[in-house]
């Protein structure tokens, strides 16, 4: 008896007040990526046969990062931001899978051409990788990609039910032109990734959010 009760005390010495253990294991969202961009929410200068393309993105820990401000693009960044187009940073998130620091590769086929418009799928994320990094080229455009980076579907412990996050206009970096159709100006070397500042994308000083990404858990 006395062993059995000094093992208790023992154990309940061990947890703190209020603390919260992450879930192991996989689950499971449904994610949607939303677009809102348009001639009534950008109406400057709109461009004809506006898009998103297809929708990449990755799960992830802490130690990752699909998008950083500051950062300089990936060649596979750089093509998806230029030219709409998942090769080659599909590969080089698969090659991230290998070594760990990704879990999964996140994809969808066809364009979001329509006002509202969305493009939806599934993604499994766990403790090891518990957030996501999601973006589409905003078209035509120099390098723009509407992204949403480092979401974090976990919170104190635990994944969350429901999150919905903004989505912004990014500049890779990659492209020193200004327009919606700008003829191409490689920038050499690259300057740093940065939520844009053009003014195709304020109001009032202001970020003005190209569309949402909502995720909800099943």
């Amino acid at each position: 008896m006395k062993s059995s009760l000094l093992a208790a005390l023992t154990l309940a010495s061990c947890v703190v007040p209020g603390s919260v253990f992450a879930e192991e294991g996989a689950t499971t969202y449904r994610v949607t990526f939303e677009r809102t961009w348009s001639e009534d929410t950008h109406p400057a200068d709109f461009p004809l046969l506006a898009h998103f393309s297809p929708v990449i993105g990755a799960t992830h820990g802490r130690d990752y990062a699909l998008f950083s401000e500051g950062a300089t693009a990936s060649a596979g960044v750089e093509r998806l931001c230029e030219e709409g187009k998942h090769q080659p940073l599909d590969a080089e998130i698969r090659a991230q899978i290998e070594s760990g620091r990704v879990g999964a590769l996140i994809e969808t086929m066809e364009p979001i051409r329509s006002v509202p418009g969305s493009a939806q799928t599934r993604v499994s994320v766990d403790a090891g990788h518990p957030m996501v990094s999601i973006a589409a080229m905003i078209a035509p455009s120099p390098d723009w990609c509407a992204v949403a980076a480092g979401v974090s579907l976990m919170e104190d412990g635990r994944f969350v039910a429901e999150k919905t996050v903004e989505l912004y206009a990014w500049d890779v970096g990659t492209d020193a032109a200004t327009s919606y159709r700008a003829l191409d100006a490689d920038t050499k070397p690259h300057v740093p990734e940065m939520r844009s500042r053009s003014p195709y994308f304020l109001r009032d000083g202001a970020s003005v959010p190209v569309g949402r990404v909502i995720f909800v858990r099943e």
